[in-house]
């Protein structure tokens, strides 16, 4: 054994100390960075995959400090895998630190199912979709169809990228010189040899196609031979549109065989059609039976119609609209019967199927009357006056009469500003008749002032407001309604008194009308606040939900009149104080009537006036109100007239119970309607 010298283990140990040097340093070197880290509390490094947003500086900490930030911010998002480093002040240091970006997913694709013409190729990255990755993938063929030659091919498409991650997605490939199928709707034309062919070829030969397949749902080979190249497609013929026809009103004598195709009309489909009840109907019935058809096309689509079926002795009969009653025997056959009798008496002025209960030799039948409006509209000049510069609707120089309603119009716009001129309009009725009229309209000048409705001496009360325009409005023969004015600077309505106030209307035309009235100032012995709660005490037990205002207005009226009995006395200078008498103790004259129903009247929506008699000495007040169907009398007084109801009356029959009980003077008020009111109906 040889022994070691002094020499000898000076040379070991610079030898280990020349090995063991590097690996002490850079233990040193970790050593020192930890705790670097440690002392920081920043890690190391984050670890994110490839796509993702870049993390807060949060992400980076051991723990919180409220002056931690990135030195320069990280981008938002990385696009390749790598360590990049960022430097992280916290606790004071500034720390470096990476952020680790890795790519472990592999890319995703789905493969497809494509058909290409004979010696088409196609690139690998045409037979995927919906490709996604977060780096550049590289797209190959693990094997690549054979392009030239006619066949199926199930091949794989290798998805790689810059990672190296891999997919392998499977792909069908068909190599064709015709498609497999062309698929038509039922009923279009058969398709030529272009719609088969997939690519372009010289030569081209296809076996006729009938036509008539394209009606009959199905599959149908086809032979075609491209530039000498056999092949075999198939024209589909799908029928997926239902059915259309409308149902119809079929009548049928009792016992008569009826069929579900003859209750429809105006059938179309592009196959034929099959037509069933969906429930019986019942034959031994004589009342209108609503039944449902089905149709059923050769594609299976289904429709339900619904139609009427009446069994019935008696035909259905088309007459045309009138206004005169329809006589039994022009429903029935001369000879058919020996006494027939209708239930109601049927005034056929409405066009429409109508149907109508019959006894036939004691049976009862229903009739189906289908009421024709073929008559055009008769057509004459309006009788009222118009005016230059004022353009009107043709419907407002013509009266029309016409059994449904008529559309007018100008053949050529008139000349407003022309006196006299030939005018030509034409009117359409709902059914499509039409007419003309030619004739010569006069225009004239507009030189009449408005009328001024309502304008008359008043009360009212003392430091109260005053409602000037209450009941009054302006009415121009050329303008119509038109704007009122009214100058009250005289009144005082802190001081007892009369005082004047002026109204005043001006048409478009520089026509004014002019009224000065008395208002007079009275002391209010009764205040709106008690009028008011007397009044919602009365219409909450008297009105309900759902009334219309037609239903309101006579409510109030038989209230008034079978509450307010008749005694000759009244405050006629306070009408409110006249109201709440009237309608808490039950008696007073005809101004306390006539005050009672106001205060109500006013609750709803319904326009009044009040009207005090004129010519007689003695006095008598009432209302006109208007509850939509225009103005009519409304007197809920029961004076001398005893159980004579003035409701809702026209002139003519005021007039017909005395000419001067209800005489007034016509021009502070609108025309009264002619018509007799009928309740809103």
């Amino acid at each position: 054994m040889k022994r070691i010298g002094a020499e000898d283990n000076r040379s070991l140990w610079y030898l280990f100390l020349t090995a063991a040097l590097p690996v002490f340093a850079c233990a040193l070197s970790a050593a020192f960075v930890a705790l670097c880290f440690v002392y920081s509390r920043v890690r190391p490094f984050v670890t994110i995959e490839l796509g993702e947003e870049s993390p807060d500086v949060e992400a980076f900490l051991c723990g919180e400090y409220a002056d931690a930030a990135f030195i320069a911010a990280p981008k938002v998002r990385y696009r390749a895998a790598g360590a990049y480093p960022l430097r992280v002040f916290a606790n004071g240091r500034s720390v470096l630190t990476y952020l680790r970006v890795t790519d472990t997913q592999a890319p995703r694709a789905e493969g497809t199912e494509t058909t290409v013409a004979l010696g088409q190729v196609l690139t690998p990255d045409k037979l995927i979709k919906n490709l996604r990755d977060e780096s550049v993938v590289r797209v190959a063929y693990a094997s690549a169809p054979d392009f030239d030659a006619i066949g199926d091919y199930e091949t794989v498409v290798v998805l790689e990228d810059a990672s190296k991650n891999r997919t392998r997605v499977p792909v069908t490939v068909h190599v064709r010189t015709v498609r497999d199928e062309v698929v038509i709707e039922a009923g279009e034309p058969v398709p030529a040899a272009d719609a088969f062919l997939i690519g372009t070829y010289g030569t081209v030969d296809m076996e006729p196609i009938d036509p008539a397949v394209s009606r009959e749902p199905g599959e149908y080979p086809v032979r075609i031979t491209a530039d000498g190249i056999e092949a075999q497609s198939r024209l589909v013929v799908r029928d997926t549109v239902p059915p259309n026809a409308r149902g119809i009103t079929c009548i049928a004598a009792p016992g008569e065989p009826v069929t579900a195709d003859m209750l429809v009309t105006d059938l179309t489909d592009e196959t034929d059609v099959a037509a069933v009840f969906a429930g019986e109907p019942d034959p031994q019935s004589l009342e209108p039976q609503t039944v449902e058809v089905l149709l059923t096309d050769r594609g299976g689509n289904e429709t339900r119609v619904h139609a009427t079926l009446l069994f019935s002795s008696v035909k259905p009969v088309g007459i045309e609209a009138r206004r005169t009653p329809m006589a039994v025997s022009e429903l029935l056959e001369d000879g058919s019967y020996t006494e027939a009798s209708m239930d109601v008496t049927f005034i056929p002025s409405e066009p429409g199927l109508h149907v109508l209960a019959v006894a036939i030799d004691g049976v009862r039948n229903l009739a189906l009357v289908d009421v024709r409006d073929t008559t055009p509209p008769e057509l004459a000049p309006s009788k009222e006056a118009h005016y230059l510069n004022t353009p009107v609707e043709a419907g407002a120089l013509v009266t029309v009469s016409d059994m449904s309603e008529t559309t007018c119009s100008f053949l050529s716009e008139p000349d407003w500003s022309k006196d006299t001129q030939d005018v030509s309009i034409a009117a359409v009725d709902a059914f499509g008749n039409g007419s003309e009229l030619t004739f010569s309209l006069t225009l004239v000048p507009d030189v009449e002032p408005p009328l001024l409705y309502g304008v008359h001496d008043r009360y009212c009360y003392r430091d109260e407001p005053v409602a000037y325009f209450f009941e009054v409005s302006a009415w121009d023969a050329c303008d119509g309604a038109v704007e009122v004015a009214v100058d009250a600077s005289q009144v005082d309505i802190s001081h007892i008194g009369g005082y004047y106030v002026t109204y005043s209307a001006t048409d478009k035309a520089g026509n004014t009308a002019t009224k000065r009235v008395i208002f007079n100032v009275v002391p209010p012995t009764v205040d709106d606040a008690r009028a008011q709660e007397v009044a919602e005490q009365i219409l909450e037990k008297i009105l309900t939900d759902g009334m219309t205002l037609p239903e309101q207005v006579e409510a109030i009226y038989n209230y008034v009149f079978y509450h307010v009995r008749y005694s000759s006395h009244s405050n006629k200078q306070d009408w409110r104080s006249e109201a709440v008498r009237g309608l808490t103790k039950g008696r007073g004259d005809c101004f306390t009537a006539y005050a009672a129903a106001r205060l109500l009247l006013e609750h709803t929506d319904a326009q009044l006036y009040s009207v005090q008699r004129s010519g007689p000495n003695t006095h008598h007040y009432w209302l006109l109100v208007n509850a939509g169907t225009g103005w009519y009398h409304f007197d809920a007084c029961r004076a001398w007239t005893g159980k004579k109801r003035c409701f809702m009356w026209t002139d003519a029959q005021t007039r017909r119970v005395s000419k001067t009980y209800w005489q007034y003077d016509k021009t502070l008020y609108p025309p009264v309607a002619t018509e007799p009111y009928n309740g809103g109906n």
